[in-house]
């Protein structure tokens, strides 16, 4: 899944105030059917639990990059479907993909969902939102 993943994301950034990279992401998690609660979530990743976290649907974060790039940036267009391949990939190879933002500001942005082995797994990015 790493390789798949990582091989996916090469070369793609997130959009916001700054363009960041996508990172490779795993934390086990055995014996669960569903993605965590947030306050869950807060916990796998080692946060406080007063930090500011909000769960989106994959398709609402990767809406910038599949749903509304500008028609006229040929760049933006080009590499469009790529992001679309990215949220096919996470779609089909994990169960209940979520997107957890946590922060403020600078945003740790956590596209994840359960695999096969007992683990969230997924992709992590910054956005920076002023």
């Amino acid at each position: 899944m790493r390789s798949e993943l990582e091989r996916a994301s090469s070369d793609l950034v997130y959009s916001s105030e700054s363009d960041r990279p996508f990172d490779f992401f795993s934390v086990p998690y055995p014996g669960r059917n569903s993605a965590p609660l947030p306050a869950d979530f807060l916990r796998l990743i080692g946060a406080p639990s007063n930090t500011p976290i909000a769960v989106r649907s994959l398709h609402e974060f990767f809406n910038r990059h599949t749903a509304t790039s500008d028609p006229y940036d040929t760049g933006a267009q080009r590499i469009r479907p790529r992001y679309e391949n990215l949220v096919s990939l996470l779609e089909r190879r994990l169960r209940d993909v979520k997107v957890y933002r946590v922060g403020k500001t600078e945003i740790a942005c956590y596209a994840v969902g359960l695999d096969d082995h007992g683990n969230l797994v997924g992709l992590k990015t910054v956005a920076i939102e002023t």
